[in-house]
């Protein structure tokens, strides 16, 4: 993000490319747990193969999966949302006053904080998952 500013940019355009780069960033992370969400899913539910062992108890297991389930759509919720709001930050471009400005702040940060809950919800699942999930590789 650093990289992005430069000595001719004033408080206002450093605030903007900030707040552009943070946005970049939820985009990819929330892309980037739905990966993750499938990929536990996959192990989660899958009749796996014999080279690869899961142990874990059927209840822990489907306990995780609904858990999964839910924080997926959470997920697509965020991501849509997210979407929506990548499309409204375009206007923070065309704002000549502060008062606009500050509208789009107080959207950016609402948003951030509602992400950043989701972000550790997801965390704590995943500490959860590889608390309950043994893996062994034959």
């Amino acid at each position: 993000m650093m990289e992005k500013f430069q000595e001719h940019h004033n408080d206002e355009e450093i605030q903007i490319l900030s707040i552009q780069s943070e946005s970049e960033d939820w985009e990819e992370r929330l892309i980037y747990i739905s990966e993750e969400i499938d990929f536990f899913s996959n192990i989660l539910g899958s009749g796996l193969k014999e080279t690869v062992s899961v142990a874990i108890n059927k209840e822990d297991a489907s306990y995780l999966k609904k858990q999964l389930e839910l924080i997926n759509k959470a997920n697509e919720f965020h991501l849509s949302t997210f979407f929506d709001y990548k499309n409204k930050l375009e206007g923070l471009k065309e704002c000549d006053d502060v008062q606009c400005e500050n509208f789009y702040l107080k959207d950016h940060l609402v948003f951030k904080t509602t992400l950043r809950k989701h972000f550790k919800d997801f965390r704590q699942l995943k500490v959860l998952i590889f608390k309950f999930l043994k893996v062994s590789f034959n």
